[in-house]
C-alpha cells in the first residue's frame, strides 16, 4: 500500500465517509467538491487496508446517487457488505452459546473487544468483525479449557500463549483467555494486573447480542476498564507492527457511548501510574481532529498533540489494520540464522519509528523484543 498524507483528496473524501458511517451522519461534501467528484479507487484501497469497508458504505449512502459507484463496484462493495453483516450474525450467536455454555458449567465469562463493541455501533452488523476473545480468569482457565476441548464443535486447537488457548468454534476463531493483556515490562504488568484482575471480576455490564431465538446477553467489562484495555489493545499493536482505523474507531464508539460514565481523576492516575498518559493525548488528538469524537468526551485532549496525532494517522494509513499492509522485506525464503537477522532488522526500523510517538514504551518493547528474541533463539 502506497503512503497517504492527510490533505490528499482520497484520504480527505475517505474521513468524511468514514466520519459519516461512524457517527451516522451526512458526509461532508467539501472535498468531493473542491476536487471534481469522489475517488474511489483510492477511497475503496484505504477502506480496505484499514478494515472499515462497511463503514465508507454507510457514509457513501448519504452522497447524491450521481457520485456513488457505478456497476460492478457498487455490486462488489455491497457483496463485501453482506458478507461481513452475516460474519457479525454467527459471532453474535456464537458468543451467547460459548459464554452461556461455560456459565451452565459454573465458569463466568468476559466478552472482549469484538461483538460486546460491536453492539454500541449505529449499525452493529457493520462493524468489521474478527474472532471472539473470552476472559474467564487464571483460577477458572483450566477447567474451562477442559469443558469447551469436550465440546464436538471446537477443534483446532492452537498453541496456548502467556494469555489464552486459541479454538475453532465451527468456522469461527474463539480465544479463551486466563489473562487480558500483558504490558512491556515487569514492573508495570505487575501493577496493571491487580488492576486488571480487580476490574474483570466486576459484575460488568451487559451487551445484547443477535437475534431471535439466538439472542441474549453476555457480560462486557466496566466502562472505565472497557476503554483503558481497548486503548492499551490498541497501543500495543502499533509498537509491535501496526495499528488500523478500525481499532481507533472501537475507541472513539466506547468513549461516546461510555461519556460520562468514568471518574476523569481516577482515569488520569491509571493512565499516569501505568506511563500511558502522553500515549493517550496522542490518540485523544487523532480521534477527536479526524476521526470526529465531540473533545469534551476525549478524556485529556490536549490541542498540542495535533501535528502528532496527524502524523500518526498518517503512518497507520500506510501500513493499514495491523501493519499487514506495510511494505517488508520476505526472509522467510532464508536460512533460519539470516532470517531472524532479518527479522531483528526489522524491529529495529520500527523500534526508530516509534520512538517519536513514545520514547518511554519504544524503549520497553525494544527491551522485550530482545527477552523474548533471544529466549526463542534458544528453544
Amino acid at each position: 500500500m502506497g503512503s497517504y498524507k492527510i490533505n490528499e483528496p482520497a484520504t480527505r473524501q475517505f474521513l468524511s465517509l468514514l466520519n459519516s458511517g461512524l457517527w451516522d451522519r451526512e458526509a461532508d461534501m467539501t472535498p468531493f467538491r473542491e476536487n471534481g467528484g469522489p475517488d474511489w479507487k483510492g477511497i475503496l484501497e484505504i477502506a480496505g487496508t484499514q478494515a472499515v469497508v462497511p463503514l465508507i458504505y454507510d457514509g457513501m449512502m448519504t452522497l447524491p446517487q450521481e457520485m456513488r459507484p457505478k456497476g460492478t463496484a457498487l455490486l462488489k462493495i455491497i457483496a463485501y457488505v453482506d458478507k461481513v453483516e452475516m460474519l457479525n450474525g454467527e459471532l453474535d450467536a456464537a458468543a451467547v452459546e460459548i459464554s452461556g455454555r461455560l456459565a451452565a458449567g459454573g465458569i463466568r465469562s468476559v466478552l472482549l473487544k469484538g461483538q460486546g463493541i460491536a453492539a454500541l455501533y449505529s449499525n452493529p452488523g457493520h462493524r468489521q468483525c474478527g474472532d471472539i476473545d473470552l476472559y474467564v480468569g487464571r483460577k477458572a482457565y483450566g477447567k474451562a479449557l477442559e469443558l469447551m476441548r469436550s465440546w464436538k464443535e471446537i477443534h483446532h486447537e492452537h498453541q496456548e500463549t502467556v494469555k489464552h488457548t486459541g479454538f475453532m468454534f465451527g468456522r469461527l476463531t474463539v480465544e479463551l483467555h486466563k489473562e487480558a493483556f500483558c504490558m512491556p515490562s515487569e514492573k508495570l504488568d505487575a501493577s496493571y494486573k491487580v488492576m486488571e484482575d480487580r476490574e474483570l471480576a466486576k459484575d460488568g455490564t451487559t451487551v445484547h447480542l443477535g437475534k431471535g431465538a439466538e439472542a441474549g446477553d453476555v457480560i462486557v467489562p466496566v466502562p472505565a476498564f472497557n476503554i483503558f484495555y481497548v486503548f492499551c489493545h490498541a497501543f500495543h499493536h502499533f509498537m509491535e507492527g501496526g495499528l488500523g482505523l478500525r481499532q481507533m474507531c472501537d475507541l472513539a464508539i466506547l468513549l461516546h457511548r461510555y461519556h460520562g460514565m468514568i471518574d476523569p481523576e481516577e482515569y488520569g492516575g491509571t493512565l499516569k501510574a501505568l506511563k500511558l498518559d502522553k500515549e493517550w493525548q496522542l490518540f485523544m488528538g487523532l480521534l477527536v481532529d479526524m476521526l470526529g469524537l465531540p473533545a469534551e468526551e476525549a478524556p485529556f485532549y490536549d490541542k498540542s498533540s495535533a501535528a502528532l496525532s496527524r502524523k500518526l494517522l498518517e503512518e497507520m494509513l500506510g501500513d493499514g489494520n495491523f501493519g499487514h499492509h506495510k511494505s517488508l522485506p520476505d526472509f522467510s525464503h532464508l536460512w533460519k540464522p539470516l532470517r531472524k537477522l532479518g527479522n531483528l532488522g526489522i524491529h529495529h526500523v520500527l523500534s526508530a519509528r516509534r520512538l517519536k510517538y513514545s520514547p518511554r514504551h519504544t524503549l520497553m518493547y525494544y527491551r522485550k523484543m530482545w527477552k523474548d528474541g533471544l529466549a526463542n533463539a534458544f528453544r
